[in-house]
């Protein structure tokens, strides 16, 4: 079959990987994964045929994920060259020269893994996946749902060194937002600049689709494509469903054709049906040729503006302002790390669950004016539920006028949560973050209820997170209207082997962290060993201290009660020496007191963890005075 796109409206296929899903009953499988088996690949061209069937006239390969990288974080990286040679073979199969066939091509989608790789790897990624498919006999290359102009320039400049007709779809659901404009733009621009023979938009609902088309038909004269999905998915019973009916599809679709769609075809949740009704409607008919359009070739002379190709953040990539100003200058947390006091002090803030916010704000009264520079609030420590740790944390700074440094851990909530979450920070008015992983649910009260959420597998690339919306940016590439500049810090485990904490720190700091804060010290040996080994790092260092009470806490502590910290054998012993409850807790007192006045000489800032006592913040008063002398 000839692909002639000035003739008559053609039709492409629906959803591959959401009617695999439903044929084969496994939601949480790879789609890619079903040509790897006899009976996946009969699954695969039984779906193919049913859209043939219905009218489909360009078919794409089971290959949308099938990049190098994608397939290894399923594990599926030695099977890349068969999972891309059988969903080229699978699709010729079912074509048997009646249909096109076109290699599907999709984003890496990296999220803030994009930040860590150079832009010729990511580059390696789209080369490797289009050769195969090229290899493979494929009569053209569908590149679709690309959110992110950097990824976008990779791919299609891959794709056009083939000599293969080329569509490229932007899509994802943030693509119609208002917001993301600036990134359309850039990609029509692209399309022209690497003369694709169509360009569309894929995977968002009719209604959200024509909005796009809407910016599309305005600023090119390129042939268009409209994949849209069926509607919005909702989950039922463990399995994504969508179910827009069909005549409210057609009922948006009757709309494009004079917006100048010429390939009609379906994403997330279509399905034969929905083609079957599209082709009914539009095949055959007669493309809306637009004044000036550039078909078949018919490019030259076109004036487009083009981008220099660069990773998010790097040299040349505008910092998106606020209010006409660049946010940097506003932050409080670094204000003060620049103002030269030393020691600058941080007191932890636990939001417990026994108690309201209220309470919790209102009991560390006695410490607003005793020079605390810092309120810092941590996030479910121990994974054990507390109050909200965001919510503490800007009632903190509301009502002392204190900067508040938020804990976010990163494996307690997807993605999506997370940088809604850090937005919602930022407009509260918080501007510092410390970027942990998180401890594991199974040490927690949730130990049987709760599991481990891996879009963000630890604090590196939730610091990626944070980076890339402090430059103003999502993880999908997308762009924000204005920056969230967070001040982000990291924490540093002293105690643990320390050539490899030392080398994760370095990947922090890469990452973007700004400061940390380490785990507490319990003895001046601590101390230095910690102050030691962070000596080559100029980011500012909290020296994290916690009063000890009793030889039983000492004890506990030692034992792994609370992860990550470990208290001396010498001081459990210290403490424990002592028959009496008040003589230990004095014992502690006089320790945490020493610690303070030393670190207080030379470190750039103390981390006060505040004792477990009823007279948590008399003490800690106490302490903070110690350290300003």
């Amino acid at each position: 079959m000839e692909l002639n796109l000035k003739k008559s409206v053609l039709l492409g296929d629906g959803a591959l990987g959401t009617q695999l899903q439903k044929l084969s009953g496994k939601a949480d499988v790879l789609p890619e994964s079903f040509n790897l088996t006899e009976a996946g690949r009969e699954m695969v061209g039984k779906v193919h045929e049913e859209y043939i069937r219905a009218g489909a006239q360009i078919i794409e390969t089971n290959t949308f994920a099938a990049n190098l990288s994608r397939l290894e974080r399923f594990g599926l990286g030695n099977e890349f060259k068969e999972i891309n040679a059988q969903g080229v073979a699978i699709a010729r199969r079912a074509s048997a020269g009646r249909v096109l066939v076109a290699g599907s091509v999709g984003p890496l989608d990296l999220g803030p893994g994009v930040k860590d790789a150079p832009a010729d790897v990511l580059e390696g990624y789209f080369k490797s996946h289009v050769a195969a498919l090229e290899r493979g006999g494929v009569d053209l290359l569908m590149l679709e749902t690309f959110a992110s102009p950097f990824e976008a320039r990779l791919a299609l400049s891959v794709a056009s060194g083939t000599g293969l007709p080329v569509f490229f779809l932007m899509g994802g659901q943030t693509i119609a937002r208002p917001y993301a404009r600036k990134a359309v733009m850039e990609m029509i621009s692209m399309a022209h600049e690497f003369k694709v023979s169509a360009l569309g938009v894929n995977c968002v609902g009719p209604y959200d689709l024509g909005m796009a088309l809407n910016i599309l038909s305005e600023n090119t004269d390129l042939p268009l494509l409209a994949y849209p999905n069926a509607g919005i998915p909702s989950i039922e019973r463990g399995m994504v469903k969508y179910d827009l009916p069909v005549a409210a599809l057609l009922g948006e679709a009757r709309k494009w054709l004079e917006k100048g769609v010429v390939v009609f075809g379906g994403c997330c949740g279509t399905a034969p049906e929905h083609i079957r009704a599209l082709a009914e409607t539009f095949k055959g008919k007669s493309p809306c040729l637009r004044a000036g359009a550039m078909l078949s070739g018919d490019r030259a002379g076109v004036s487009v503006r083009t981008y220099e190709l660069q990773k998010p953040g790097g040299a040349g990539l505008s910092s998106p302002v606020m209010d006409g100003k660049t946010t940097s200058a506003s932050n409080p947390i670094r204000a003060r790390f620049g103002s030269g006091k030393k020691p600058l002090i941080a007191v932890e803030v636990k939001p417990a669950l026994s108690r309201s916010l209220d309470a919790t704000v209102d009991s560390v009264e006695k410490l607003a004016g005793c020079g605390v520079d810092f309120f810092s609030v941590p996030d479910n420590p121990a994974a054990n539920p507390n109050r909200d740790c965001m919510a503490c944390a800007h009632l903190l700074q509301k009502k002392y006028n204190i900067p508040a440094i938020m804990h976010k851990t990163a494996t307690q909530t997807n993605a999506l949560h997370t940088t809604s979450y850090l937005l919602g920070a930022f407009d509260l008015g918080l501007r510092g973050i410390l970027a942990v992983s998180g401890d594991s649910p199974g040490a927690g009260a949730f130990d049987r209820i709760a599991g481990r959420v891996n879009d963000l597998r630890n604090s590196i690339e939730l610091l990626r997170l944070i980076s890339l919306l402090r430059e103003g940016m999502l993880v999908n590439g997308q762009s924000l209207p204005y920056p969230a500049d967070f001040a982000s810090g990291c924490a540093f485990a002293h105690s643990a082997n320390l050539k490899t904490q030392l080398a994760w720190l370095s990947k922090k700091v890469e990452a973007g962290a700004e400061f940390l804060f380490t785990q507490p010290v319990f003895s001046t040996e601590d101390y230095l060993r910690a102050q030691d080994a962070l000596a080559k790092f100029s980011m500012k260092k909290f020296i994290g201290i916690l009063p000890l009470v009793s030889g039983r806490q000492a004890k506990a502590i030692q034992s792994g009660r609370i992860p990550g910290i470990t208290v001396p054998q010498a001081v459990v012993d210290r403490l424990s020496g002592y028959p009496g409850l008040e003589d230990q807790f004095q014992a502690g007192m006089e320790l945490a007191f020493s610690l303070v006045s030393e670190v207080s000489r030379a470190a750039d800032g103390i981390y006060l963890i505040m004792p477990f006592h009823k007279e948590a913040a008399v003490l800690t008063s106490r302490l903070i005075g110690a350290a300003r002398g």
